[in-house]
């Protein structure tokens, strides 16, 4: 048998049993695969099946829904709805797997492990998802999960530190490609905070746009006392490791909601869990969501006045964010194939540590922000200089929270966003 069939048997188990049990057994994934192989071509493309199918799981739903209209996704046997979510995850998302193949290995799929009428069930449903949605119709722009095989690209000025509803900005992640067009700007990062989930759909949805999506996150890690926070680039979002550590933050960070809560309560300051995560929504809940909740109950004049009355680092009511150290961190990124940047050096204000955050990896520093005065632009620039580190920058576009920072506030030039590439582990 073919090391990517059985590769392929592999993901379809994995697949089923987090239909059956979600994301609780996420972190057994890799363990499941590696114990089930010692070939490492076949466990990690089994993961990287996998945790493809995971992250693009509402839009591959979404596409086998509308071909089957008559058919209820729920419906399905489950066996048969993961062999399809597997081959719409390979027609629409892998460019190095030829569409035949990926057709035909679901049907061997369903012949071997569902009823004898699954193999033609599949083959008609992939026929048709691959005629209306494939020959390119969805790679041109999505995240790139092998940075080798991008093309070469162009690409202009950028802004490199965006956030979207996902995290703790106000608009959604076409609505940031739609700002993002109506500014100018030739390529922009979203960069979430520990989640991937809106570049995905940024991604999606920039496909045929003049603009191009860097794939990209911002870790809060923690280095006493307080925290740092990680930009990563070029990321491979189906990473498996960074895909556990992002839910392991986003439990983390509902934690830390409920530990700032009580904190406020003995400050006497009323406010309610619960109203912070409907206000963060989809989104990752953190810091902002109970600024801007303090704001509009009264607390503060402004969302800037809650950091520095309340939640700001060492604040009565501050509570850090422990889920991985920096090092952790810079590895994570690295791992999966991006580069680590040191996020606004000039608002952390520990420029002691980034010596030793060289030394665990870090490759880049965000020198252009906006509230980087022209003195510190040159103290990083040095910086970057004495240390061999890329240099990134962007607006921290969070809309509506952020209002003197929009989209293009701070950009840098394609050959920055060259130089940043070439970073990369796999360059």
């Amino acid at each position: 048998m073919r090391n990517r069939t059985i590769a392929r048997e592999l993901a379809l188990q994995a697949l089923y049993q987090l239909d059956l049990r979600g994301d609780e057994i996420l972190n057994d994934i890799e363990s499941f695969c590696k114990k089930s192989t010692k070939n490492p071509d076949v466990y990690q493309f089994a993961i990287a099946l996998t945790n493809g199918c995971r992250v693009h799981m509402k839009e591959i739903d979404e596409k086998i829904s509308g071909i089957t209209e008559h058919w209820e996704l729920r419906r399905m046997a489950i066996i048969d709805k993961n062999i399809l979510r597997l081959g719409v995850y390979e027609l629409l998302y892998r460019n190095d797997i030829p569409p035949k193949v990926s057709i035909n290995e679901a049907i061997e799929l369903a012949k071997k492990f569902s009823t004898k009428n699954s193999g033609t069930f599949v083959n008609g449903i992939l026929d048709k998802i691959y005629s209306q949605f494939g020959n390119g119709n969805l790679n041109g722009n999505t995240c790139q999960t092998a940075l080798q095989d991008a093309p070469e690209i162009h690409y202009g000025d950028a802004d490199l530190h965006i956030h979207t509803t996902y995290s703790d900005g106000t608009m959604t992640p076409e609505e940031v490609v739609d700002d993002a067009l109506r500014c100018g700007v030739s390529t922009i990062a979203i960069t979430d905070h520990d989640t991937v989930d809106g570049l995905v759909i940024a991604c999606r949805y920039g496909q045929g746009k003049n603009i191009h999506i860097i794939p990209g996150i911002e870790f809060s890690s923690y280095l006493s006392p307080s925290e740092v926070h990680i930009l990563g680039y070029f990321i491979d979002v189906n990473n498996i490791s960074l895909q556990q550590m992002i839910q392991q933050s986003r439990n983390d960070r509902v934690n830390r909601i409920h530990d700032m809560v009580d904190k406020l309560h003995t400050l006497h300051v009323d406010v309610d869990a619960q109203e912070i995560f409907t206000l963060a929504g989809q989104g990752s809940p953190g810091r902002m969501h109970v600024a801007e909740i303090l704001w509009k109950r009264g607390y503060c004049d402004t969302i800037l006045e809650s950091f520095s009355k309340y939640i700001g680092d060492n604040k009565p009511a501050y509570v850090p964010k422990k889920t991985l150290t920096s090092q952790q961190a810079i590895e994570l990124i690295r791992d999966a194939g991006g580069v680590a940047a040191l996020a606004h050096p000039g608002l952390t204000q520990r420029d002691h540590i980034i010596e030793d955050l060289v030394k665990c990896g870090l490759q880049g520093i965000e020198v252009y922000y906006p509230t980087h005065t022209p003195q510190a632009v040159k103290k990083y620039l040095k910086l970057a200089k004495k240390y061999n580190l890329a240099v990134t920058g962007g607006s921290d576009f969070h809309g509506e929270r952020r209002l003197d920072c929009p989209i293009a506030k701070v950009t840098i030039p394609g050959d920055l966003v060259d130089k940043l590439k070439q970073r990369c582990p796999s360059r």
